[in-house]
């Protein structure tokens, strides 16, 4: 009898023992993984489709956007990671351009065709749905106003298009400038990018129908009109967005056969100083958006092969890699842990492929605005393994079913043993 005591003490003891090494190994595979995937430019989109015009919500902690579907655009909001993806917009519209409401309550956007659309606000807690604008022409790109009360905008309408601001109730409609891009002149009368409203709300920034200067004017009244960027005639200056210390950045982009580049620069308006560089050399075009503590950078890009969304920091790491191709971009952890390669959509389900979605105009639209971006194959496989399926994964998923295998014939074992030996004492 003591002997089966002591079989039994030693057996327990090397489960205790197989017990914390899996546990070890299982940390130590979690760890990897996040460190895998936790690069200095991360993909929080893999959708399979076009995810583009992301906009950070004013706490940082979630991104809207819009992707295509069913030959149209729906706006969605995800954390900050790519994870809790949720649905805003639904419906036969084509929705785009989203933009939080200052308070993190509401979203602005578009909506309509590729002839007229409207601006629209959609309280976030209860999903109503309200249409600001009634035009009757083709209104898009909204911008909140600092105190949330009014809204910037687009409008092109007999081929002219031009800046208005309207409050967020519809009433107060004002067109601030009077042909700011105009067919006649050969300009692009398609808006690439919101206007931008300083901290106080009391100008706005915007690009000239060239798109190669940025200006600023009363967001009153439209006035006082100033050239907020420096002249650079090797690029295009445009995609104007305040930060929060008052200073003003735009993007100056280069496209030359056989080479581009894009300069990010902050200026302060009204000071007679040369721009700050933010950015040099990135090989990404805008339109960017700052995270509202500075330290994280927005945008979409085809750097993958298919129009999906990044978060890089802006450290030093990520500084150097935005000067790089797509060699320098991982999946983000929330999606690379879910086991979500790219070209799969993160509900769950492969996307298709079969569908382009529709553009809303025609015209120079490559540097803001890749509405007619064809979705990325989602088919992938190749060798043994699915494309993007982390070896990681796969080692945590065989270590845990080997673990419930153990525990299985353990438990089996003290059953039998149990019963062998109620049956010894009847």
């Amino acid at each position: 009898m003591p002997r089966a005591c002591g079989g039994g003490a030693a057996s327990r003891h090397a489960l205790r023992l197989f017990r914390l090494w899996c546990l070890a190994v299982m940390v130590g595979l979690a760890s990897a993984q996040v460190a895998l995937a936790a690069g200095p430019i991360l993909q929080v989109t893999a959708d399979g489709t076009s995810s583009v015009r992301p906009s950070w919500s004013p706490d940082g902690t979630r991104i809207a956007f819009q992707t295509s579907q069913d030959n149209a655009y729906k706006v969605y909001t995800m954390a900050a990671d790519g994870s809790d993806r949720q649905p805003v917009t639904q419906g036969k519209n084509d929705d785009r351009h989203p933009t939080w409401s200052p308070d993190g309550k509401m979203l602005a956007f578009d909506t309509g065709t590729e002839l007229k659309r409207e601006i629209a606000i959609v309280d976030l807690a209860t999903g109503a749905r309200t249409q600001v604008t009634n035009l009757d022409a083709f209104a898009s790109f909204p911008s909140w106003s600092p105190d949330g009360t009014r809204l910037s905008f687009y409008v092109y309408q007999k081929g002219t298009l031009d800046l208005w601001t309207i409050n967020r109730d519809g009433t107060k409609p004002v067109q601030m400038t009077q042909g700011l891009a105009s067919e006649n002149r050969s300009q692009c009368t398609f808006a690439c990018h919101m206007a931008a409203w300083s901290p106080d709300g009391s100008r706005l920034a915007y690009s000239d129908g060239d798109q190669m200067r940025v200006l600023t004017m009363r967001s009153d009244d439209g006035t006082d009109q100033v050239k907020a960027s420096v002249d650079d005639p090797t690029g295009r200056s445009h995609f104007p967005a305040y930060l929060r210390d008052g200073r003003l950045a735009y993007v100056t982009e280069h496209i030359n056969p056989g080479q581009s580049w894009t300069d990010i620069w902050a200026v302060t308006p009204g000071a007679n100083q040369q721009p700050d560089p933010l950015l040099q050399d990135v090989q990404v075009q805008g339109p960017f958006e700052f995270s509202p503590d500075g330290q994280r950078l927005l945008f979409a890009s085809p750097r993958n092969g298919n129009f999906d969304i990044y978060v890089a920091t802006l450290d030093t790491a990520g500084k150097d890699a935005l000067k790089k191709l797509s060699s320098a971009t991982d999946l983000s952890p929330a999606l690379a842990a879910a086991g979500h390669p790219t070209g799969v959509s993160t509900s769950g389900q492969t996307t298709s492929a079969a569908s382009t979605p529709v553009p809303v105009a025609s015209g120079p639209q490559a540097a803001g605005n890749p509405v007619a971006a064809a979705p990325g194959s989602t088919s992938g496989e190749t060798g043994i393994l699915p494309t993007g399926l982390s070896p990681y994964i796969l080692a945590l998923g065989g270590l845990a079913v080997v673990w419930v295998l153990i525990e299985g014939v353990m438990i089996a074992r003290r059953r039998s043993k149990r019963r062998g030996t109620g049956s010894d004492g009847q």
